[in-house]
């Protein structure tokens, strides 16, 4: 009798430099019974071109990545036990994801808990935000003036700062809603620290931009009475 069982969990967005890559990878090979003996590979997603890796050595050998990867797919495999980590472009979903299957339900439930406990442990502050619904958050912003004007008497106009904040949030929705995931990317390698203020702080620029339009919105909606 052959059985297979397989386990999968999402897991918070997070960011691992390659030392705290390398950490990761020793924890999950020491739960095969012989580590030297495993295949491993990580994929890794440019824009034009996709690259495979079979070794974490081997990617760090690599002098032509960017300074953080956000799309790749890692596996560890020794016969019939797998793991492994999938982010970016590798998923259907926004959120990265881990995956394990083996023979028993204990040495899957052992590997993503491994996984999941040492990514919650570098999670970035926006991961909470890759769950928020954005879509049905832009549907309902998006048809506020529609809503507003049912309830506003007639002949009443709507100020230029509330017209302002709006657009301002709709836009910044309308980022985050299609650029998700190059604006916050649910999983990322940082294979060297020579990115540039903008990139590094995007996520946050573009929060900064949201929460300041909504609160143009208010003191305009303020003002305007």
């Amino acid at each position: 009798m052959k059985r297979e069982v397989e386990r999968e969990r999402e897991l918070p967005a997070f960011s691992l430099s390659i030392g705290e890559l390398e950490a990761l990878w020793a924890r999950l090979a020491a739960l095969f019974d012989d580590p030297a003996d495993i295949y491993s590979s990580i994929d890794v997603r440019l824009p034009g071109e996709q690259i495979e890796f079979a070794s974490l050595e081997e990617l760090k050998q690599y002098a032509a990545l960017p300074p953080r990867i956000t799309s790749f797919y890692i596996r560890l495999r020794k016969g019939e036990r797998r793991v492994s980590i999938r982010s970016g472009k590798y998923w259907a979903t926004t959120n990265a994801k881990v995956s394990a299957s083996s023979e028993t339900e204990a040495w899957c439930a052992g590997a993503i808990e491994t996984v999941y406990s040492f990514v919650q442990s570098h999670k970035v502050w926006y991961h909470w935000f890759l769950s928020a619904p954005v879509g049905w958050a832009l549907v309902l912003v998006g048809n506020a003036p529609w809503l507003a004007s049912a309830f506003m008497p007639k002949g009443s106009k709507i100020e230029m700062p509330i017209v302002i904040g709006w657009a301002g949030i709709v836009a910044t929705l309308l980022i985050l809603y299609f650029a998700k995931e190059r604006v916050l990317p649910a999983g990322i390698i940082q294979v060297a620290d020579r990115d540039g203020f903008i990139q590094k702080h995007v996520a946050e620029l573009s929060l900064g931009i949201a929460v300041i339009s909504a609160i143009l919105t208010i003191v305009g909606w303020f003002v305007a009475k």
